[in-house]
């Protein structure tokens, strides 16, 4: 695997955190960049077969609701410190405390 001699038997685990940072795919993996060239490459809904079957209109909602957002000239400001779910598979939030302001 990835030029790692493998015995049978041996174990690999999939680590869904570092996925889209694996830096033979993406350059400068742990930035924030939404004009990557190859962002569509990424795995956060799965891949193939196992790709999530509402990952178009989780898309079409992230898009609708940023280009609303826009029109009525509104950020979000983070107002604590996100607290994050504690699992392998997840990586999201318990609570992420915002306030939306005009700009």
């Amino acid at each position: 695997v990835a030029g790692v001699p493998m015995k049978k038997g041996d174990k690999v685990v999939m680590w869904y955190l570092s996925a889209n940072r694996d830096e033979s795919v993406f350059d400068n993996g742990e930035a924030i960049q939404v004009d990557r060239p190859n962002a569509r490459r990424h795995l956060s809904f799965g891949y193939g077969i196992h790709r999530c079957v509402g990952a178009r209109v989780a898309e079409l909602q992230l898009v609708t609701l940023l280009e609303e957002m826009a029109k009525r000239r509104l950020r979000v400001n983070v107002l604590a410190e996100p607290v994050r779910v504690a699992a392998c598979f997840v990586h999201g939030y318990k609570s992420l405390q915002v306030e939306l302001s005009r700009y």
